[in-house]
């Protein structure tokens, strides 16, 4: 059966290894990597990541790092105004791999399960937040 979460033929393993909660998924490093990878591979853009640190099932998305202090970590990649889809849909993957790739799992000393919260969508449902955000106020 295929979870509405995830586009068609996503793929089952990734799917399942996901951590889901209402329309989000996460995955451990490794798989949130293979996950990208997917997505640029089926046009779709990684709009970004944010780390989620689980503890009992429980989201902490602000796990408290080396500062001692509660911390945001994840990365954004926007869209340019002159940019092609598919550039956008290369770019930001290629960026969230090197994000993903870089992060030190020793710069978050809470104790819990590093996941990876990834953002993605098609060019269709970019098209539609573009055009929900140029509606008048």
């Amino acid at each position: 059966m295929h979870d509405e979460l995830f586009p068609a033929n996503f793929p089952p393993e990734l799917a399942a290894a996901a951590f889901k909660t209402d329309n989000e998924a996460a995955w451990r490093p490794l798989p949130a990597c293979a996950a990208v990878q997917w997505f640029s591979a089926h046009g779709f853009a990684v709009l970004g990541t944010e780390l989620w640190l689980l503890q009992n099932g429980a989201i902490q998305s602000l796990p408290i790092g080396t500062s001692g202090m509660r911390e945001v970590h994840g990365n954004t990649v926007n869209r340019w105004s002159w940019e092609t889809w598919t550039s956008y849909v290369s770019r930001a993957a290629a960026k969230t791999l090197c994000y993903l790739q870089s992060f030190n799992p020793a710069d978050i000393v809470e104790e819990g399960e590093v996941y990876f919260n990834v953002a993605w969508v098609s060019e269709e449902e970019f098209k539609q937040l573009e055009d929900f955000k140029n509606l008048p106020p």
